[in-house]
């Protein structure tokens, strides 16, 4: 591979790692943004999935998993990243290329629902998150909030289709204009 690509390459990447892990550590700090920041810095990874590939999104995305879970002090936001929104920009283009639109949406929500389960467990059972800490019954919490989950993901699913959209119709031209 090219030199200069491969240097430029790292640098976007890195930028881009930069800006989705210190994104999440502000709003962490800020109490504020625990779902939707994981979601902002996971649509980052439209980036390396268009301009590089798969391969060098995941490393991106295991790379802002790792420096989140050290340095973001909302632990559960860092957990959201890394089972829900940090690696779904980047399989979603191979979900999205399933033609049959029921199993399609199946395994969509299959990939979610046990992300946000496990993230949910994670979360309370290792940084002792207080999750459904309340007198109504945990099952009708557990069902109230992984209904709202699943309204919040397929909103996130239908605007990662629209930035992809955006990203190839405006910004790869500008970017070609730019580098070339």
């Amino acid at each position: 591979m090219n030199p200069e690509k491969t240097s430029s390459k790292v640098a976007l990447c890195g930028i881009l790692t930069a800006f989705s892990v210190v994104a999440m550590i502000i709003a962490g700090f800020m109490g504020i943004m625990t779902y939707a920041a994981p979601m902002i810095a996971g649509g980052v990874m439209i980036v390396p999935v268009r301009q590089y590939g798969k391969g060098t999104a995941f490393t991106m995305f295991a790379a802002v998993s790792l420096l989140g879970m050290i340095l973001i002090p909302d632990k559960e936001m860092a957990l959201f990243y890394l089972l829900l929104f940090g690696h779904y920009p980047i399989i979603q283009p191979w979900l999205n290329g399933i033609n049959k639109k029921p199993p399609r949406i199946i395994l969509k929500a299959l990939v979610f629902n046990c992300g946000a389960l496990l993230s949910v467990v994670l979360a309370k059972l290792i940084f002792a998150v207080p999750i459904f800490d309340s007198d109504k019954p945990v099952w009708i919490l557990a069902a109230g909030y992984l209904a709202a989950a699943n309204v919040c993901f397929a909103l996130y699913d239908s605007a990662l289709l629209g930035f992809y959209t955006i990203y190839d119709v405006r910004i790869v031209p500008l970017l070609n204009k730019l580098f070339r």
